[in-house]
């Protein structure tokens, strides 16, 4: 064995044990790898743990191809070991961003709630607390409601949300 040979050997087994913790124990955008790195766009990072990881199996593993099946000298091992791992790093990409657009967030703020209509569901009493339907974000959402100045608001009636409080909005009628 030579010594290049190793080092392929080495680094296909770090990517190997890498890649399964990766996969198993890594966050969704692996925030702990990429922190200084834009998300803004709702995209993962190239410097995904998972990528990274899949860009050494490629690496390590077309090395030890090329250099032990193909007997290619270490500089077309190597060049060959890149090249395999950019394309397992790209399709590892691809998947993970496959994944990251198809999520969707159920967090709603309560300045989401703001300005809305809604349909009391539950009458309101004077003074006391009933029921709205609303929808937010394309969510279909029943909350706790109270009028804005403390009057009773029938079933059925459509209101305006004017603020969000602690889970209770409060409305007047639209």
């Amino acid at each position: 064995m030579t010594m290049m040979g190793l080092i392929f050997i080495g680094i296909f087994v770090f990517s190997a044990v890498f890649g399964l913790g990766a996969f198993l124990f890594g966050h969704d955008a692996d925030h702990d790898v990429s922190h200084g790195v834009d998300h803004s766009g709702g995209i993962p990072s190239i410097f995904s743990t998972r990528v990274i990881s899949l860009f050494l199996l490629g690496f390590s593993g077309m090395g030890i191809v090329a250099h032990y099946a193909w007997h290619f000298s270490l500089g077309y091992a190597t060049l060959c070991g890149l090249g395999s791992g950019v394309i397992m790093g790209a399709l590892a990409y691809g998947i993970i961003e496959i994944f990251f657009r198809q999520q969707a967030t159920s967090m709603v703020s309560p300045a989401d709630y703001v300005g809305l209509t809604a349909r009391v569901t539950g009458s309101i009493p004077a003074g006391g607390t009933g029921e709205v339907s609303v929808t937010v974000r394309d969510q279909l959402r029943s909350v706790l409601a109270v009028s804005a100045d403390g009057t009773a608001i029938p079933e059925g009636r459509a209101v305006v949300i004017v603020s969000d409080a602690a889970g209770t909005v409060t409305v007047k009628p639209a």
